[in-house]
């Protein structure tokens, strides 16, 4: 009975990849929530990318959004969207951030969803070792 706890334990570890998103919970100005996707930042061809979780104003249900953002600049477009479950299910999709890349970014207010996960960005890639796509 005990060896047969300690293989399924051990089968457990190597087989079973363990997931979890973690997510840095955030408030605009004007006192909205989003959250972003810490893990999802990737810095590439002068943009960031990262994915924000937020409540969607139509139907109450969590979206999860792949922004695309200017490094020097907040200029920004969404690029991708999913329903959180999706998102999940696929765990981040980090390897396909940046397959939507667009050259066409709109101006972010500062009070704005955008605006605020994208100052936190900059915050994280300013204290944390960047992690650059070529």
């Amino acid at each position: 009975m005990i060896r047969n706890f300690f293989l399924l334990v051990v089968f457990s570890f190597l087989f079973c990849q363990a997931y979890a998103v973690e997510w840095v919970n955030l408030t605009t100005p004007l006192g909205k929530s989003v959250a972003l996707d810490k893990d999802s930042i990737v810095k590439k061809d002068g943009y960031y990318f990262y994915n924000i979780k937020y409540k969607n104003a139509h139907n109450s249900y969590y979206t999860v959004a792949t922004i695309q953002s200017g490094v020097i600049n907040p200029f920004s477009a969404r690029i991708k969207f999913y329903p959180l479950e999706e998102y999940e299910k696929l765990n981040g999709d980090y390897e396909n951030i940046t397959l939507n890349k667009t050259k066409n970014l709109e101006a972010v207010t500062y009070d704005s969803v955008v605006g605020t996960c994208y100052r936190e960005v900059k915050k994280l890639k300013a204290t944390a070792p960047s992690i650059t796509l070529n």
